[in-house]
């Protein structure tokens, strides 16, 4: 009898190890929720293309945007997604919150980025969303 307590704990971490092992996911691809709110940022499957795409973001901004927009443009890395002129997704990753220096007002960085977006282009059923540094949403599914 003195064996049962034993053997209940070592039964019940196991139980515990296995619900936790399940729970997990190696899984990367981020998945919307109920809403269609991504809330991190989607894996890049073309790295390459994602920082053209920003440079293009920033070159045009360059020209065409405000000061805010040009100073909210210079944090964006990467863009990622698929966009045409009837619909399409972006992803557009910052160094917002983390880079070399600070930014003074994250939200406002943010949304400068996403009106600049959907400056430069242009879609009937586009959505842009932010992430900062550390692949956190700032703001979802802007229209553009």
């Amino acid at each position: 009898m003195k064996h049962t307590p034993h053997t209940a704990a070592v039964l019940a971490l196991g139980a515990v190890l296995v619900a936790g092992t399940a729970s997990c996911s190696t899984d990367s691809a981020a998945t919307p929720d109920k809403m269609g709110v991504v809330e991190k940022l989607p894996a890049d499957t073309d790295e390459a293309q994602s920082k053209k795409n920003a440079q293009e973001f920033r070159s045009w901004i360059n020209e065409h945007g405000t000061a805010q927009q040009k100073d909210a443009a210079a944090r964006v890395q990467r863009i990622i997604g698929e966009w045409n002129e009837k619909t399409g997704n972006a992803y557009i990753s910052t160094d917002i919150n983390g880079g070399q220096t600070q930014v003074e007002d994250p939200q406002a960085a943010a949304t400068a980025i996403v009106t600049a977006f959907a400056g430069w282009k242009d879609s009937d059923q586009g959505y842009a969303s932010v992430y900062d540094v550390f692949g956190n949403a700032m703001v979802t599914n802007y229209k553009f």
